[in-house]
């Protein structure tokens, strides 16, 4: 098993096609010396038969009773068998085994004794076969009732010839085969090596491509092989995977950039803030003022923080996460309670319209979630929406049950949102021109908002109101509440 972890796949391919073909090969031999020798051996025992007939017909019985052998009975005018006709051993026996007669080149050696089992097929049949080894050499005897003979009781023709011929054709045979097929292994292992090595090409090109991209030229593809085939397949994933990983690696930058571009503006606000108020003495109203700017950069910097934090919490995957069963109202509850003083500030009023949930059962309502990030969802859409509210206005905060799904929608009365840019508003670090100069934030929590949404595959999008403001809705399908 070690030894095939270290070959290469080429010749473990090859290997593989020269078994598959080996034993195919083999197989095939085996099955063609074996209807060979039965076609053989069936011709032999018809000659044979043909040639007991031949001799039957040449006997006879003089005046005393007694067999005559013709001198020339063992050529039988010069026919062409597959057995030479000097070496046959003729005789003449009883029902009893006894011998009546027998060619002058014949021993009581060649003679094969007659059992009660023979005996009885060959009166059922008129002739039996049997194997008779004479000095090494197996000879094939036939036993022959003689019809011809006008006697008392059935006299049996029994011939025994050498099948020295048909064993040396058997022989040539397997001789054939034990010298064909190690060749025809050979040659095909050689020419599987090549064709192995053609059809692997294309995968070597993917190998040397993949071995080249890198960082830098991650747009770089895999050559896709001319056949639709499992290289082309593997081509495929591969450059999907690369796809993949360009996003990712572009996300990751613009990530960093951002993040870097949003830290580095607060520091720097910090930093020029403190030397200026090092530079000289200062009043008890301008430090009162500066520690209102340091609190204000401090508490960005605290949520940025604390977005990044999330963001790589749910880029981790899954597995970072904990799901369990929590109420869909009262996570809107409690948030809605959290950002009640923000709202205040600005006097603005929070509207809360849960009736449609009032003859909805618990277990409608409690949904799968990690309780922690849903409850940043609703925070920073309600804190979204106090930001960019004016003073004194209402923002609404909806829970609706309909047939297959629970909807929450937060709407304010601000100045809404530019329809070319209602799509862009949850990318990452993405702000409106302008904003900026009236609310601070990071551009990140709307972001977190979608990656969440999508962590529980819920919906989230915004909708510029018909008169004033946006809305955005939550909505979360019943099926997959379980």
């Amino acid at each position: 098993m070690k030894l095939l972890q270290k070959i290469s796949l080429k010749l473990k391919l090859t290997l593989l096609f020269g078994l598959i073909f080996t034993g195919m090969l083999v197989g095939f031999s085996y099955i063609l010396y074996q209807e060979f020798s039965k076609l053989q051996s069936e011709e032999f025992d018809t000659t044979l038969y043909n040639y007991a007939i031949d001799v039957a017909e040449s006997l006879d019985i003089d005046k005393y009773g007694e067999v005559e052998f013709d001198p020339g009975i063992i050529k039988v005018n010069e026919k062409i068998l597959p057995f030479a006709l000097g070496t046959s051993y003729i005789s003449v026996l009883d029902i009893n085994g006894k011998v009546i007669a027998k060619s002058s080149n014949s021993t009581f050696a060649h003679i094969m004794p007659i059992t009660e089992y023979k005996l009885g097929r060959v009166l059922k049949k008129g002739a039996s076969y049997d194997i008779l080894k004479f000095k090494g050499i197996p000879h094939r005897v036939i036993h022959y009732l003689l019809p011809v003979l006008k006697i008392d009781s059935p006299l049996i023709l029994q011939i025994s010839v050498p099948m020295t011929s048909f064993e040396n054709t058997k022989r040539n045979l397997v001789q054939f085969f034990l010298t064909s097929v190690p060749i025809m292994m050979f040659l095909s292992a050689i020419i599987g090596y090549f064709f192995v090595g053609r059809a692997l090409l294309p995968m070597l090109e993917i190998i040397n491509k993949t071995k080249k991209i890198e960082v830098s030229n991650l747009e770089d593809r895999v050559p896709f092989p001319h056949a639709k085939d499992e290289i082309w397949q593997l081509a495929d994933t591969i450059n999907h995977l690369l796809s993949r990983l360009q996003g990712t690696f572009a996300s990751q930058e613009r990530f960093i950039q951002d993040a870097s571009h949003q830290l580095k503006t607060p520091l720097a606000i910090i930093k020029g803030e403190l030397e200026l108020f090092r530079s000289e003495k200062r009043t008890e109203k301008e430090m009162g003022q500066f520690f209102e700017s340091m609190s204000q950069e401090i508490n960005f910097l605290v949520k940025l923080t604390n977005d990044l934090l999330i963001l790589a919490r749910v880029d981790s995957g899954a597995d970072s996460l904990l799901f369990t069963r929590n109420r869909l109202d009262e996570i809107v509850l409690t948030q809605t309670s959290r950002l009640s003083k923000l709202a205040s500030q600005k006097k603005i009023s929070l509207q809360l319209n849960f009736d449609s949930f009032e003859n909805v059962s618990e277990d409608v309502l409690s949904i799968s979630c990690d309780p922690d990030l849903l409850g940043v969802l609703f925070y920073n859409l309600i804190e979204n929406a106090i930001k960019y509210s004016p003073y004194e206005s209402t923002i609404r905060i909806s829970g609706i049950n309909e047939d297959d799904s629970l909807l929450v929608i937060v709407s304010d009365e601000g100045a809404g949102i530019e329809e070319d840019k209602i799509g862009k508003i949850f990318d990452r670090f993405f702000r409106i021109e302008g904003s900026s100069k009236q609310v601070m934030g990071s551009g990140l929590g709307l972001a977190i908002c979608k990656i969440v949404a999508d962590t529980i595959d819920a919906k989230l999008w915004a909708q510029n109101n018909q008169d004033k403001g946006t809305s955005f809705y939550f909505k979360i399908k019943k099926e997959k509440i379980s």
